[in-house]
């Protein structure tokens, strides 16, 4: 009996210490917004602990890295022809939609993990938990929800809200990894947290995340946080601004 307990002991003591683990970090905890801000790019670094030497030697190990924004709820309008003008017509509003959502891979992404995993997972702009807002009075089959779904994709990837990278995370040794992550100009502000999630053989082993903040400075900053804590204050000076360029713009610009 002590034999047998002994041994159970040992089998998970060596489960333990061989389980695989991450660890992953941030080139920068934050990306601060000024008036001449253009985009920058994040590195996520990270290592797999207690790796299999077998699925080392096989090449067994992906990784992907995932940055998302808070959620935001997202309207999308379907173009309609009326009277020989496009103009906007029905909506759908989406809710929980990523305001920023960027990923990267060691490979395409149905060679890295299984369809059930991407799923399980919301892996990919298709695989995104996001939530059609049912409107009583108009509702919407299957197919028309399906289609205003594309179109959401569609319109966050044209403006860089978006963002898949195949291949853009690299192994720079067996174990040790990097990603660089493309952060547009037009970032939300808000906590965004990257996540690493580790893949052998094409099943979800383990995911680790860490915060990145994303935040207006300077000039901007104290704009920002006047609007937010004095919308009135901010009104008015707002209109008090646009009168005095209207009356220096006609005095400059004023004919003899």
């Amino acid at each position: 009996m002590l034999r047998v307990t002994i041994t159970v002991l040992f089998a998970l003591v060596a489960t333990k210490v061989t389980a695989e683990d991450l660890r992953i970090g941030l080139s920068d905890p934050a990306v601060s917004i000024e008036s001449n801000f253009v985009g920058t790019q994040v590195a996520v670094f990270g290592s797999i602990e207690n790796p299999e030497p077998l699925a080392i030697e096989r090449d067994a190990y992906d990784i992907v890295v995932v940055m998302q924004g808070p959620p935001t709820q997202v309207r999308v309008r379907r173009k309609e022809r009326r009277f020989g003008i496009w103009v906007n017509g029905a909506g759908q509003v989406f809710d929980n939609v990523p305001s920023f959502y960027t990923i990267a891979s060691t490979g395409p992404l149905r060679e890295v993990a299984t369809e059930e995993s991407l799923e399980s997972l919301s892996l990919g702009f298709d695989k995104l938990d996001v939530s059609p807002l049912i409107d009583a009075d108009t509702p919407r089959s299957e197919e028309e929800l399906a289609s205003f779904r594309a179109s959401l994709n569609r319109l966050q990837v044209a403006d860089d809200l978006f963002v898949e990278e195949i291949g853009g995370v690299e192994f720079l040794s067996d174990t040790l990894f990097r990603a660089r992550l493309r952060v547009p100009a037009n970032v939300p502000i808000g906590h965004h947290r990257a996540r690493a999630f580790l893949f052998r053989d094409g099943e979800f082993l383990i995911t680790r995340s860490v915060l990145l903040e994303v935040a207006k400075s300077g000039f901007e900053q104290q704009t920002y946080n006047l609007a937010q804590r004095n919308g009135l204050l901010y009104g008015i000076m707002a209109v008090f601004i646009a009168m005095a360029t209207g009356w220096l713009a006609s005095v400059v610009f004023r004919k003899d």
